[in-house]
């Protein structure tokens, strides 16, 4: 692959620094009327893989995928229900790119060398699993509602498995993880715009499902909740989550086993997703973080390579952190303090109301995307004591917790199927002794240690078809990737 001269790889990353400012000064401006501009604005930003991606098409959607996964940008190609909360399929640019991606790799390379397509026993229980959603969707009563959040389902399979095998060498992964980290630095400034702003910034293609959900009530107060490039604020903490334990851990790796500005970047990018994990006020997301936390950090002691000087840095940090946020941003230990506005006897109620559909529905569910329409006919007696008008509003929404969904919809033994797929996902990051290289290990503990968090957060939260979906597969996907590279190394050097 021909490299560019050493003026151009200088001087692409400096244009993409002064795009990301400019980014900045528009987003609180409010000036982005112009899909012009927008366009423009991202390109710029995007820059900096134009130079690693040079001379190879298949490293280029590499590194555009992974920019644009994590942006909830659509088009609405079957739209949801109007009257309820439902699934659907929004088209989106990381769609796009991944099919054009999976062509190139499946019909491409893997046809020209006459390979046949690799399947590991997670890429059977995946395809296992695709199946049973799409026997639920075909036998549902939502019809061609089910069969589009099928297919949208269908296309979060598809990155895991593209991701898992075409992401080929570390140098594949160093590409990745530039990526994301270039989209993560665009999250970071519209989050921090929408701060200053305390209120949303109109972006075209961001839908913003309820404004309601951007302010919770504290201590007679209110406190706004960002939300950068998605459309909930609960969605942004699952985000930052993907790169706040990975980026940890790297940190915690130490000096001397990677260079000082991969782990000052690390930092960097552990405590600006910290930061945006806590504005975000999302409770769920905080535990499961502190979970995940804790399965990252023991990995990394197993190694031995958590040793008691770096616990003791990160303990430290953390208490200068806890002592900055309750002067700087003291609504974080008011949302754990104060009422919440009856989120938590809202989830508990919905779970009464998801239980008795499962009661009703326990082995065959009532089909993919058939949840809400069951939901009117099934209301439980705990239901009987709260207003009719908090009834209505209840009657709109999903149970959230995944596995409830999961079980209402698919039946008991699909929400099984589900649960053990996320602990097949997980069981990926062992045996430890398969990761030979450090850097390595840690991004596999830190994405091990996110998934362990999202066995939590799946339980407190509405996931349904939607980018959290996409983003748990693929992260999934490149952990088997990282995982198979170790394999193949391993076999290497014996």
């Amino acid at each position: 692959m021909s490299r560019p001269s050493r003026p151009l790889r200088w001087l692409l990353p400096l244009l993409s620094g002064c795009a990301g400012l400019l980014l900045a000064g528009l987003l609180l401006q409010g000036a982005w009327e112009s899909p012009l501009l927008i366009a423009a604005a991202l390109g710029a930003l995007a820059l900096p893989l134009l130079r690693v991606g040079l001379g190879s098409g298949r490293r280029l959607l590499i590194g555009l995928f992974f920019l644009s996964a994590a942006f909830d940008i659509s088009k609405a190609i079957v739209p949801p229900l109007d009257r309820f909360y439902s699934p659907g399929l929004y088209l989106t640019p990381a769609h796009l790119l991944l099919l054009a991606w999976a062509l190139v790799w499946g019909i491409g390379e893997r046809a020209r060398r006459r390979e046949a397509l690799p399947l590991t026993g997670l890429d059977r229980a995946a395809l296992g699993f695709l199946l049973l959603i799409w026997w639920a969707a075909l036998r549902a009563p939502a019809g061609l509602l089910a069969l589009a959040s099928a297919v949208a389902y269908s296309l979060a399979v598809l990155a895991f498995y593209v991701v898992s095998h075409a992401l080929r060498s570390a140098a594949d992964v160093r590409l990745a993880v530039q990526a994301v980290l270039t989209g993560f630095v665009l999250q970071a400034a519209v989050t921090a715009a929408q701060m200053v702003k305390r209120g949303p910034i109109e972006i075209p293609g961001i839908k913003v499902s309820d404004l309601s959900a951007m302010t919770v009530g504290l201590g007679g107060g209110s406190a706004f909740r960002p939300f950068g490039l998605f459309n909930h604020p609960n969605v942004m903490a699952d985000y930052v989550l993907w790169l706040l334990l990975p980026a940890a851990a790297v940190w915690l790796l130490g000096a001397g086993r990677l260079r000082p500005a991969v782990r000052q970047g690390a930092l960097a990018v552990a405590l600006a997703a910290a930061a945006m994990l806590l504005a975000s006020l999302s409770r769920g997301g905080w535990a499961a973080a502190v979970l995940g936390a804790v399965v990252a950090a023991t990995m990394m002691a197993r190694r031995g390579l958590l040793g008691r000087r770096h616990a003791i840095a990160a303990l430290l940090l953390l208490i200068a952190a806890a002592g900055t946020v309750a002067v700087v941003y003291p609504e974080v230990f008011l949302r754990l303090t104060e009422p919440d506005g009856r989120s938590t006897e809202s989830r508990l109620l919905l779970n009464d109301q998801a239980f008795m559909i499962i009661a009703h529905h326990p082995w065959l569910g009532v089909g993919l995307g058939g949840y809400n329409e069951a939901a009117q006919a099934h209301i439980p007696a705990s239901w009987a004591d709260i207003s009719p008008d908090y009834q209505r509003a209840l009657s709109h929404l999903v149970v959230h917790n995944s596995y409830l969904l999961t079980a209402a919809e698919l039946g008991l033994p699909g929400a099984l199927a589900w649960a053990l797929l996320l602990l097949a996902m997980l069981r990926q990051a062992w045996p430890l002794a398969q990761w030979r290289q450090p850097g390595t290990f840690a991004l596999a503990a830190g994405l091990a240690g996110a998934l362990a968090a999202h066995l939590l957060y799946l339980a407190s939260d509405n996931y349904y078809v939607d980018i959290r979906i996409f983003l748990l597969w693929l992260a999934a996907g490149v952990l088997q990737a990282l995982r198979l590279q170790a394999q193949g190394a391993a076999r290497i050097t014996r």
